[in-house]
């Protein structure tokens, strides 16, 4: 009886299987397609899989581990380094116009001042008069420029005129008396018409020369031997080659001529004045100073 029961049920279940509608072709198995290609997607859109995502995972769940949620990591060393180092000063648009106002070098020239400070070169020529007539206004400027600026005065060598010219002013300079003697050299030749550099036959008179500028020196207090010490010496004909090495390094063909941390130059024709040339002088270096 037993056996028949069970026999019983066990076709009971083979029909109720039978009768479920049969599975749509699409639930059949196919063979697989070719693999397509791969496509790289874009970084952008190669997002990783967050556990929300995952199955049976919580739709707030994270780890921490996404680029979102990833805690940046800053060392103190860092820190420290970053709290005291100042933010750039930012630099202000220009109202002089470059190729106008002033000129850039194409390569910039070497400037022999410290780090910090910006060199401001005058290239001047005594047997010129618009040097002559801007000499007050420099030492106005002088006195009251910032104490990061450092102004040079370079004489310009042309020819052997301009050379004995410059021999003058690296003597004066040696004896430490720019101060006091170098606009004096200016007034001796533009307003009492004494040329101390003496032309004889179309040439310089080296003997002559010599013997006006030791009695021009010797009038405002120098001694004859302080005179022989520097005016002609190695020193000072070292220091001329450099002025002339400077001249055409500069492209200094007229004088006055400022040429600002060895990048710009610009005159008095340029700048529209002399007011003008010292405000585009103040700018340009205020740039500079930015710049560093």
């Amino acid at each position: 009886m037993t056996r028949f029961l069970i026999l019983a049920l066990a076709g009971t279940l083979m029909l109720s299987a039978c009768g479920k509608e049969p599975a749509t072709p699409e639930a059949q198995p196919q063979a697989e397609a070719p693999a397509a290609k791969p496509q790289s997607l874009p970084v952008a859109e190669a997002k990783p899989l967050k556990p929300a995502e995952e199955p049976g995972a919580p739709a707030d769940s994270s780890d921490g581990e996404t680029v979102e949620a990833a805690p940046a990591a800053t060392s103190p060393i860092a820190e420290a380094v970053e709290a005291a180092t100042p933010a750039p000063a930012p630099i202000e648009p220009m109202r002089w116009k470059e190729g106008e106002n002033f000129t850039a070098f194409a390569i910039a020239q070497p400037v022999s001042v410290s780090p910090g400070s910006v060199e401001v070169v005058e290239g001047f020529w005594y047997g010129c008069g618009h040097c002559y007539a801007l000499e007050p206004r420099l030492e106005a400027w002088e006195r009251s420029k910032p104490d990061w600026v450092q102004l040079k005065r370079l004489p310009v060598i042309w020819n052997e005129v301009t050379r004995e010219d410059a021999r003058l002013y690296f003597t004066i300079e040696a004896l430490g008396l720019v101060e006091k003697l170098h606009h004096e050299v200016f007034r001796e030749l533009h307003v009492r018409s004494r040329p101390l550099t003496v032309i004889a036959g179309n040439r310089v008179d080296t003997a002559a020369t010599e013997r006006a500028a030791r009695a021009f020196l010797l009038s405002h207090g120098v001694s004859a031997e302080d005179f022989a010490r520097h005016y002609r010496t190695f020193s000072t004909e070292n220091k001329l080659r450099q002025a002339e090495n400077m001249t055409r390094r500069y492209m200094l063909d007229h004088t006055p001529m400022i040429v600002v941390h060895g990048k710009y130059v610009s005159d008095i024709s340029m700048a529209g004045g002399p007011e003008p040339l010292f405000q585009i002088i103040n700018d340009l270096a205020a740039r500079e100073r930015g710049a560093t």
